[in-house]
């Protein structure tokens, strides 16, 4: 097994300034999964109250692909449980230093372990190098997964299998986070809806108030998804939504407000081009 790279500006950046202190809301740690042409940050309820978090990026976007080297007997798959405090920590610090260059590398060291014998344990050493600088930091990991923990891990970042179909929040997110805000006042949970004629619902029922809004005409993914007739705007808006899951062109789930509000906010750390819901 060998793990070996250079990090690139932009990717380091990336992380350190977006993407890791977003991971860091959900839980303090992570499980990462690495191949020869892309590179995830994986969250599941091993590591949350819940929520299911998936970051995936190209390996180029990262690393310089010319020092990239990632080697297993396993599909060359490379898999393992961090603290994300931790490699934010040393990531910052490494841009703190001005470094030219963060080197990566999968490494073994020798510890010693609770009764005093000395312990193999596997780290990520990052080596931040500058005009007058060299730090060298080593970040403990798990011990690297096995083939059939790899395995199982490929099919938790495959998200887009859990939904046949996908609405982009983007253009009504204020108005999303704003109705967050104001149903959390009334309730813990909501019923959450995707119609596949383009509109989202959001429902808090309790035993003596029912509060509910809709975000019309987001435009759905896959587009071959998209149901026209979903939606009769002729109609009160429960009735469409009734009509819509009684159908099948709606689907609905129950979720916590308080996580929801956490995956909306973390847009303003992130800046997507699309949020999928």
């Amino acid at each position: 097994m060998k793990l070996k790279a250079t990090l690139t500006e932009h990717g380091s950046r990336l992380l350190w300034k977006n993407f890791l202190p977003t991971i860091e809301k959900f839980g303090k740690t992570c499980q990462v999964l690495l191949g020869a042409d892309e590179v995830h940050f994986i969250q599941t309820s091993l590591n949350t109250d819940g929520v299911h978090v998936t970051a995936r990026f190209a390996a180029e976007t990262l690393f310089d692909t010319a020092t990239y080297r990632c080697q297993s007997k396993h599909y060359n798959l490379i898999a393992f449980q961090v603290e994300v405090g931790l490699l934010l920590r040393v990531l910052k610090g490494a841009a703190a230093t001005n470094a030219h260059v963060v080197d990566v590398k999968l490494t073994i060291r020798q510890v010693t372990g609770p009764a005093g014998e000395p312990q193999s344990k596997p780290f990520l050493s990052f080596t931040a190098s500058g005009a007058s600088t060299n730090v060298v930091q080593d970040v403990p990991i798990s011990r690297p997964f096995s083939p059939a923990e790899v395995t199982a891990l490929v099919a938790a970042k495959d998200v887009g299998s859990y939904c046949p179909a996908y609405l982009d929040l983007v253009p009504g997110l204020a108005a999303a986070q704003a109705i967050v805000d104001r149903l959390k006042a009334v309730d813990d949970c909501a019923m959450l809806a995707v119609c596949r004629g383009g509109d989202a619902h959001l429902l808090v029922q309790t035993t003596s108030v029912a509060l509910g809004a809709q975000i019309k005409d987001l435009s759905v993914y896959p587009q071959t998804a998209y149901v026209a007739a979903a939606c009769d705007r002729s109609k009160p808006v429960s009735e469409q939504l009734q009509a819509a899951l009684e159908n099948g062109t709606a689907v609905s789930v129950h979720v916590l407000l308080k996580q929801l509000a956490r995956v909306l906010s973390t847009s303003q750390l992130t800046e997507p081009a699309q949020v999928l819901l």
